[in-house]
């Protein structure tokens, strides 16, 4: 056990040594699986985490996204004289749930062609509107949690059906009955509104600039429009069940571009108000 603490005592300094060598200021996150973090750009001209260039704005601030089994990132960045720097930035591990599951009917572990096809055709909107990311917002950290409820699933679990797993969890989900409000997090603009995705039924998507993007999924009502502006704690939505979904709850999930990360890393309290307010 001794040998344990200190080994992780070790590690931990190490990340800590890193990332004070580094140009810019850290404001928000840390060097952790599906964290996001912010930084403030003073004497970088140009900076890229893992070959994706950053998005700034006026004030040189800035976010990135840390997947989930990321065990470093790669950054590089341009000085005001013109000179490239890189840094390989060691990130800390997380424990993730695995849940084994055998003996299932094929039909309940895999879908069949028509909606194979629906799927990935809704997975490539949902791609194409990420890839869009809006440079006129700078993202408001931390945000506030969108509804009301108790944490049923977290980011980063993951299924074993029949011996094959499935893809991760990315989001978490809040535990609540069908028609509790939902508020947007934080300031942004509605980029996606969907009636009936195959497996996350009425979804949503709010682009929070620089890169940020947030997904509502398995609503049962939508109250804001493509293209609209929404202020924090602004009603979007309510909770429902739409989709594949066993009972009502809301999956709220974040990325930054293509990099899935944690929602629950973005808001300052561990977990959302419950419904009674206690």
């Amino acid at each position: 056990m001794k040998q344990w603490m200190l080994a992780l005592g070790l590690m931990l300094s190490a990340w800590t040594l890193q990332a004070s060598n580094l140009p810019f200021q850290m404001t928000y996150g840390e060097w952790q699986q599906g964290s996001v973090v912010a930084v403030q750009l003073d004497s970088v001209q140009q900076l890229l985490v893992d070959d994706k260039p950053l998005l700034m704005d006026a004030q040189g601030n800035s976010v990135f996204g840390i997947g989930r089994d990321a065990t470093e990132v790669g950054l590089r960045w341009q000085d005001k004289d013109g000179n490239w720097h890189h840094r390989q930035q060691a990130i800390a591990p997380r424990t993730y749930d695995i849940q084994h599951i055998n003996g299932l009917p094929n039909n309940k572990v895999n879908p069949n062609p028509q909606e194979v096809a629906e799927i990935q055709a809704n997975n490539r909107l949902v791609a194409q509107t990420r890839a869009k990311p809006s440079v006129s917002m700078t993202p408001q950290l931390p945000m506030i949690w969108p509804t009301a409820g108790r944490i049923s699933g977290v980011y980063g679990s993951q299924r074993v059906l029949n011996g094959e797993p499935r893809r991760p969890h990315f989001g978490v989900d809040i535990a609540a009955p069908e028609g509790t409000v939902v508020v947007a997090p934080s300031d942004g603009q509605v980029v996606l509104v969907h009636p009936s995705m195959v497996l996350t039924g009425q979804t949503m998507m709010i682009d929070h600039g620089l890169g940020l993007m947030s997904i509502y999924v398995h609503l049962s009502d939508m109250n804001v429009s493509v293209g609209d502006y929404v202020k924090r704690g602004q009603l979007i939505g309510k909770v429902g069940k739409t989709g594949r979904a066993t009972g009502p709850h809301l999956h709220w999930g974040m990325t930054w571009r293509d990099v899935q990360i944690d929602a629950a890393k973005l808001v300052a309290t561990a977990v959302p108000p419950s419904l009674t307010g206690q």
